[in-house]
């Protein structure tokens, strides 16, 4: 597909899979599956593969992302990343489709107030202790894609530091 989906529609909820599937109609379009709780994320895949991508959002049922529908708009961390059909890597921010690979160049994201987030953040840093971006925006009641780039924007500043590897979305005080 030359044009991905660049923004999310949720287009409901359903109990089961089979039941959401059914309201897929375009690449981006999303359904909640809520089973006395949310259960998952269906969505069409963006790349226009045809695939319907299921996302976790019960920790019991394994690996598990992080929802958010603040402002009617659709956020989950960490990163999609189909390691198998098609490939694809996107990060969904607010209802926005930021696509982790071929197609970047169109990527745009959200609007927020970085400068009030990055004061926030800093306040929830320890010294020599290293916190996930997942802990602090569940801390700060915040959107963890947010919190993130705060914490990187203070470590280019010189007023925190990230981990290294596996934890280089973890800050600390510097």
């Amino acid at each position: 597909m030359t044009n991905p989906a660049r923004s999310v529609q949720l287009r409901g909820e359903a109990e089961y899979r089979d039941q959401g599937e059914s309201l897929l109609q375009r690449p981006g379009d999303a359904v909640f599956v809520r089973r006395g709780a949310l259960r998952s994320v269906l969505m069409s895949c963006p790349d226009g593969c045809g695939e319907t991508l299921v996302v976790n959002l019960d920790p019991r049922a394994g690996k598990a992302w992080r929802l958010d529908t603040r402002g009617g708009n659709v956020t989950i961390f960490p990163s999609v990343w189909r390691e198998g059909g098609c490939g694809s890597h996107f990060i969904v921010w607010r209802g926005k489709i930021l696509w982790c690979d071929r197609f970047e160049g169109g990527n745009v994201e959200p609007a927020y107030d970085g400068v009030l987030l990055e004061r926030r953040v800093l306040t929830a840093l320890r010294k020599n202790t290293l916190r996930s971006t997942e802990e602090i925006a569940a801390e700060l009641d915040e959107i963890a894609w947010e919190v993130m780039r705060a914490g990187h924007a203070l470590v280019r500043r010189g007023l925190a530091v990230s981990g290294g590897l596996k934890q280089r979305d973890w800050f600390a005080l510097a």
